[in-house]
């Protein structure tokens, strides 16, 4: 079995939201407060006419999810492929050289985790504001169904993301005569950081039934 390989290329291979540096990341916590009181406040009536360049929007924001569903797919490939490295750094005499090696894994993997819940925070923005101005329109209602079809297939890729975890961490917890507190440190946060996405993924997925909702 060949040594682990460091994964510090990683990030540069995500792809965040087209468009993100217009947009910049959303206060989340001012999101889920004044924004969503902004909302409520503009009724059905109040909305009488769309943005002409919604559906063109729309079908940016369900390309934006597919790219998070590749994203999330690579992060999986590399979080199974830990499993493979850890079970080679276990059977050395030394497997402190592989562990570091891995470590720095991790902590690459928790990176691109957190950058994919910013992008989805970021796509629920946009859910969000387009359904500012949803009219029930057939085209905008197909469009918004793209975007659930996404996210419900960015929910299978995480639920397998936090299996192959699960199993990097059950495969740790086997050996600790091998690992030190700072590396079993970097594995907990990378189960967290996967569990956190699982957050998101809710955020994005309400706010685009409510857009469907509201093109129906």
């Amino acid at each position: 079995m060949s040594r682990p390989l460091p994964l510090l290329f990683l990030l540069a291979c995500l792809a965040g939201p087209a468009s993100g540096a217009e947009w910049g990341e959303p206060a989340l916590w001012q999101e889920a407060t004044f924004f969503d009181a902004l909302l409520a406040a503009r009724d059905r009536q109040a909305r009488s006419e769309s943005d002409p360049a919604m559906i063109a929007v729309l079908k940016a924001i369900a390309s934006q999810a597919s790219q998070q569903v590749a994203n999330l797919q690579q992060i999986e490939a590399y979080t199974k492929t830990q499993k493979d490295n850890l079970s080679y750094a276990f059977t050395q005499a030394d497997p402190a050289p592989s562990l570091e090696t891995i470590g720095a894994n991790f902590e690459t993997l928790t990176k691109g985790n957190d950058q994919i819940r910013s992008n989805l925070y970021y796509l629920t923005a946009r859910c969000r504001i387009a359904s500012s101005q949803a009219l029930p329109d057939p085209e905008m209602y197909q469009a918004a169904l793209l975007i659930l079809g996404q996210i419900q297939q960015l929910q299978l890729e995480l639920n397998a993301l936090y299996l192959d975890g699960v199993a990097d961490q059950r495969l740790i917890a086997e050996n600790p005569w091998a690992t030190s507190k700072d590396f079993r440190r970097q594995t907990e946060l990378l189960m967290r950081s996967i569990v956190l996405i699982q957050d998101s993924v809710f955020a994005v997925y309400n706010a685009g039934y409510e857009l469907a909702m509201r093109c129906k």
